[in-house]
């Protein structure tokens, strides 16, 4: 399992709106130089951020892109599933009951687990914390 290119680029795009001061308006050229995002993926990747009300654009000569809802409200789980779709490890879990062996699966469970741990993880995380000073995002280093 591996987040797309897209997922990555998101995540730094909206790590980068939540540096900036809230209600502030970053035009697209400076999140497509700082974070160095292709300019087709930055207009894909901000609609997506958009149609999921997780960012406003602006049109126009101080236009850009905004956040729309507080760095602390955002965690990453909302990022990736923005532009990825929900996050599911296994196919099995995607609708409960429609795998025909979810009932005696001795995996299924392990899936599941996995899934809740993993979804449990990209919650705890917000932009907030991503875009904090130090750059710790509440992450304990070994």
């Amino acid at each position: 399992m591996q987040i797309t290119r897209e997922g990555d680029y998101a995540v730094r795009i909206m790590t980068d709106l939540a540096s900036a001061p809230w209600g502030a308006v970053i035009p697209r050229r400076q999140i497509h130089e700082r974070q160095d995002v292709p300019r087709a993926h930055l207009a894909k990747i901000i609609q997506a951020l958009g149609r999921a009300k997780l960012v406003r654009t602006f049109r126009g000569a101080g236009g850009g892109v905004a956040l729309a809802v507080r760095p602390e409200e955002i965690n990453l789980r909302h990022v990736i599933e923005a532009v990825e779709g929900p996050i599911y490890l296994n196919r099995c879990l995607v609708q409960p009951g429609d795998c025909p062996r979810d009932q005696f699966c001795t995996v299924h469970p392990v899936w599941q687990r996995i899934q809740q741990l993993l979804i449990q993880e990209l919650e705890g995380v917000t932009l907030a914390a991503l875009a904090a000073p130090d750059g710790r995002c509440g992450v304990e280093s070994s």
